[in-house]
């Protein structure tokens, strides 16, 4: 007897839904996840570039150059910290959002890492209640 898969590996495999019995799932349109994931790349580099340039201060370079070699160095990794996270999270999102029964053709696993939304002990995807009412990718 097998043993049920845990942690990471749970989620491998091949997707238990039909293709076929896919249903319609009010959420964000394409566009809208598009623009939340290159807002949200576009933060991450800021934040990045900040917080590396402000980690040279104490050290009071004389060199102007070494605040735009940090903030380089600070901007990529947090681009890479951005994409893995969202990566991830997107690669988790799409598997519950299958199995839901929602179609994600055309849909990249980085939008869904900005979709915002689970599936429910009942098998249904559900989207939270925004402050607006409206849904919002960020």
């Amino acid at each position: 007897m097998m043993t049920q898969a845990k942690g990471r590996r749970a989620r491998a495999g091949s997707m238990p839904v039909d293709p076929s019995k896919f249903v319609r799932i009010d959420g964000p349109s394409n566009s809208s996840l598009r623009r939340a994931v290159i807002v949200g790349w576009l933060l991450s580099i800021g934040a990045g570039a900040t917080i590396a340039s402000c980690a040279v201060l104490p050290f009071n370079p004389e060199v102007q150059s070494h605040y735009l070699i940090a903030a380089i160095i600070g901007a990529a990794v947090g681009s890479v910290i951005y994409v893995r996270t969202n990566l991830r999270d997107g690669r988790r999102r799409r598997e519950d959002f299958v199995r839901s029964g929602g179609d994600p053709t055309d849909m990249s696993d980085m939008m869904f890492g900005m979709m915002r939304g689970k599936r429910s002990e009942e098998g249904k995807w559900v989207v939270p209640e925004q402050g607006s009412g409206d849904y919002q990718g960020i």
